[in-house]
């Protein structure tokens, strides 16, 4: 069998001539610098069922778009095999079915690496026209199959990805759009998702004229069925107990020991785990009462930096019938900071482990900065343990600073 090698790229519609009929069902690329295999196979098509485009090697023919590639694989040549391995790990992720071509004389080794590199079978230019024509069907059927497969996920996909974009639109809208005045003070606060939806949550807003009330919440997990729960602590949290003209405030122990009645008794199929902090505080007396629940601790970020952790136990939402969670109370100094977050932003370890130690180095390193400025330091160094990846959980900052000098009334 003669080894002259093809000068170009070639195009073989059989006996037909141009134009007389319609095109085919589908293309092949044949690879291969053997003119007598090229015209072997070329003969041997039907031009009616298959257009066959043949090319010697080297680069991928410009406009080339075939349906199936058939390479030819030399025994006797290293770079035959080198090219069909080059040529393997280009296609190998798309749709287009790849055959190799051989007189049955590769060794195993080779065609165990051919069937590695993505080959789906072995032809022999001197099999049975009909088989191997049956053979190739057979595929392009299959091929059919998955690229119709392949273009109804696409379109379930993009639907998909509209519903999320709208459904994190909307709960961005349930954040607060500015945050409330605070007098002596201001809050500042970050929601960075690892999703489109966040199981994360905070809120900040007014009790009446000397109170505000924020809250930070972390659904375990993140994504739909964590986000859905967000809105859940939304609607549930009382805050207030209104009778007639007259109110009195919540306070936070039992403002969460009636959300976890409230989890409990909506009896949803999977258990819905919620780790919370939830303050109130008094912008006359500076005083700030909180309550946790198995949330990591808040800290308290002195005028010089330093950091004290507070004090505060109580079990995760939505476990334990009659939960108690431990009343806390701290009178906030003026250059103070109180800083709440979630147990994303401890992922700050290269290998995206939890790592609060290092945290803590992170927040004493960015506690002299601006408040909005230390948060985003924060973020930065959740990012940079990712490598340029999504986060691994969802981040929640969120912080209140006292101005300096302030006293308290």
């Amino acid at each position: 069998m003669s080894e002259a090698s093809a000068s170009s790229t070639t195009t073989s519609s059989g006996s037909a001539k141009p134009g007389s009929a319609p095109a085919a069902p589908f293309s092949i690329l044949l690879i291969t610098p053997r003119s007598d295999v090229a015209a072997a196979l070329v003969a041997h098509i039907d031009p009616a069922w298959a257009e066959v485009q043949v090319t010697p090697g080297g680069p991928w023919p410009d406009g080339a778009d075939p349906d199936m590639v058939l390479i030819d694989v030399l025994p006797d040549d290293p770079g035959s095999m080198e090219q069909a391995l080059a040529l393997l790990a280009r296609l190998r992720d798309g749709p287009i079915p790849i055959l190799a071509l051989d007189s049955r004389q590769l060794s195993r080794r080779h065609r165990i690496a051919l069937y590695k590199a993505g080959v789906l079978a072995f032809l022999a230019p001197d099999e049975d026209i009909d088989e191997i024509t049956a053979r190739l069907t057979s595929l392009m059927n299959a091929k059919r199959t998955t690229s119709a497969a392949l273009r109804r996920l696409r379109e379930h996909t993009r639907h998909l990805d509209e519903q999320l974009r709208l459904a994190q639109r909307l709960q961005l809208d349930f954040l607060p759009r500015r945050m409330p005045d605070v007098a002596g003070g201001r809050f500042a606060a970050r929601l960075e998702a690892a999703a489109w939806v966040a199981g994360d949550f905070y809120d900040i807003f007014r009790l009446d004229e000397r109170h505000l009330g924020f809250y930070v919440a972390d659904a375990v997990g993140h994504g739909i069925p964590a986000a859905l729960l967000t809105v859940f602590v939304k609607k549930s949290l009382q805050t207030k107990r209104i009778d007639g003209k007259k109110y009195e405030l919540i306070a936070p122990e039992d403002a969460l020991a009636l959300l976890n009645t409230d989890l409990l008794s909506a009896e949803l199929q999977e258990t819905p785990f919620i780790t919370m902090i939830y303050g109130v505080y008094n912008e006359v007396s500076r005083e700030c009462t909180y309550a946790r629940a198995g949330h990591p601790q808040p800290l308290l970020i002195g005028p010089e930096g330093s950091l004290d952790t507070l004090a505060g136990d109580g079990p995760l939402l939505g476990i334990f019938p009659n939960a108690t969670f431990e009343p806390c109370r701290r009178i906030l100094e003026p250059g103070e900071r109180l800083l709440l977050y979630t147990d994303g932003a401890e992922r700050v370890d290269p290998g995206r482990r939890a790592d609060p130690a290092k945290l803590m180095d992170v927040i004493r390193s960015s506690t002299l900065l601006p408040i909005e400025a230390m948060l985003d330091a924060i973020l930065d160094a959740v990012h940079n343990a990712t490598g340029g990846d999504h986060l691994a959980d969802d981040v929640t900052l969120l912080a209140l600073e006292l101005a300096h000098g302030e006293a308290a009334c």
